[in-house]
């Protein structure tokens, strides 16, 4: 399982959006946050990220994901 972990570094709070599924992730300020999902053996994992203002988009290359919020999981 592959971990893409981020950190919320602003004053301000972050929206994460998790794509294909458009699911989407308020960060506080100061917070630590991250994906995890299964990569492939037979395929390299080209997951992305982009950066908006006020928002963190990840392309997730995995069938599935879980969504980490200050070490806690919080979203499956």
């Amino acid at each position: 399982m592959a971990v893409v972990r981020f950190s919320n570094e602003t004053a301000k709070s972050l929206e994460l959006i998790v794509e294909p599924w458009v699911t989407k992730v308020t960060v506080p300020p100061g917070s630590k946050f991250g994906v995890h999902y299964p990569t492939s053996e037979d395929q390299p994992d080209t997951s992305c990220v982009e950066i908006h203002e006020g928002t963190v988009r990840f392309w997730c290359e995995g069938d599935t994901f879980e969504v980490e919020l200050d070490g806690k999981i919080i979203l499956t």
